[in-house]
């Protein structure tokens, strides 16, 4: 079906890649309902994003030319070292790659944000196209479109249905039934929180913990991912320069931290943690580096107790190809990962990007609809299905199996 004329989309899920997909739609001149499940905003959590070509190429398609600029400017400042690079528990150098992703050049090429800041700008003049405190449940297909049926029993209906509702997604379920979500616990690297980079610490620290993102680990097993955060610009400045009917929260600089756990320590489901559950997070990442660099531990020490938060990793089996139709599925939706290459936020937004072009095309009557849809879907599967399958070897690419090829070298000695 060739379509002609601006078209209706409906969005269940107003994560990263939903809201960005919104943006760009009626940047392209088309209308869409963002349906998020959650009435409160303030909810989301998160702090450090690392941001590459395929994330920041998308924000700079779908968003309007001032709050990409936003985006931009209250990005972290660019590091010397552009880098993963993995240590060993006393701050030696086992290894360093480019982060992964298309070119990133440039004056100001793209580095990273504070989570909430980027939300609170995807979000940013979309009025009432996003309805928040409405999960889609099913959906009907119709020759002319489809009607998405939501939890409180209404109905909306629109040209396309785009499921962005995350590893449980509800869309998925019924248009891929067969897809499996991989539950890997709380393992690892499932403890987060904020450090304050305060300018004694930041001065206190060797330089090399403030470069790219840094994985430490020791042959006990412990990691540790850490991730300074830095802004070009303070929000407030920043908005009220270049747009000023959007509110940003102020951010401070910051470490984020995320740890491992000492062996044994039982951690709460959320709904059952207690005035001392923070505490005794934090307790337990020490007690998984104790013998650590002091500056390593240093910053544990200083993590905000209510900062501190749990997310419990899954995954999905890549599925095989499917038949296109007026529903498809991006971001977490379509190949959660876990977040071992830092890539699960740039390939949603990348998704958002993609599938805005064929949207767009097909409105143009330059392609079929359902067609303009399986290019994106097929496009989909061969960037990111290779990406999907890497984090599945979460010691080879997370830098743990570094340490096992020292085992017959002397440690490296950092020149930081």
């Amino acid at each position: 079906m060739v379509t002609r004329g601006p078209l209706h989309v409906l969005i269940a899920g107003g994560g990263l890649s939903g809201l960005c997909l919104a943006q760009g739609l009626i940047k392209d001149g088309h209308t869409c309902e963002v349906f998020e499940r959650d009435a409160d905003l303030t909810r989301r959590r998160g702090y450090y994003l690392h941001m590459n070509g395929d994330g920041g190429e998308a924000l700079r398609r779908c968003l309007p030319e001032d709050l990409f600029e936003l985006y931009a400017e209250t990005s972290r400042i660019t590091p010397d070292r552009r880098e993963s690079i993995v240590l060993d528990d006393q701050l030696a150098v086992l290894s360093s790659q480019p982060h992964l992703g298309p070119p990133n050049e440039g004056p100001r090429p793209h580095t990273g944000v504070h989570r909430r800041t980027l939300r609170q700008i995807l979000l940013a003049r979309l009025g009432d196209s996003f309805r928040p405190g409405q999960a889609a449940v099913s959906y009907q297909e119709r020759d002319s479109g489809v009607v998405l049926t939501l939890d409180d029993g209404s109905t909306a209906e629109g040209d396309v249905l785009v499921g962005a509702d995350g590893i449980r997604s509800a869309v998925r379920s019924q248009r891929l039934p067969d897809v499996r979500v991989i539950d890997a616990g709380v393992r690892g690297l499932g403890v987060y929180g904020r450090s304050p980079l305060t300018p004694e610490v930041r001065d206190s620290l060797p330089p090399l913990l403030l470069q790219g993102v840094i994985i430490a680990a020791d042959r006990r097993g412990s990691r540790m991912l850490l991730a300074a955060f830095q802004p070009r610009r303070p929000t407030a400045e920043a908005a009220a320069d270049l747009a000023p009917d959007v509110t940003l929260e102020p951010v401070g600089d910051y470490l984020m931290v995320s740890c491992s756990v000492a062996p044994g320590t039982v951690i709460p489901p959320a709904g059952e943690w207690t005035g001392g559950t923070p505490a005794m997070l934090r307790d337990a990442m020490l007690a998984a580096i104790g013998g650590w660099h002091p500056a390593l531990r240093g910053i544990v020490e200083r993590t905000e107790l209510d900062s501190i938060f749990v997310v419990p990793f899954g995954y999905l089996d890549p599925p095989p190809a499917w038949t296109a139709s007026r529903v498809t599925l991006i971001g977490d939706a379509a190949h959660a990962m876990l977040p071992t290459l830092g890539m699960g936020a740039n390939l949603a937004l990348r998704d958002a990007r993609r599938l805005l072009e064929q949207l767009s095309r097909a409105s143009r009557g330059e392609i079929d609809l359902v067609d303009g849809i399986g290019s994106f879907e097929q496009d989909m599967r061969d960037y990111v299905y290779p990406f999907m399958r890497m984090t599945m070897d979460h010691d080879r690419n997370f830098g743990g199996g570094a340490l096992e090829r020292q085992t017959n070298k002397p440690p490296p000695q950092s020149r930081d």
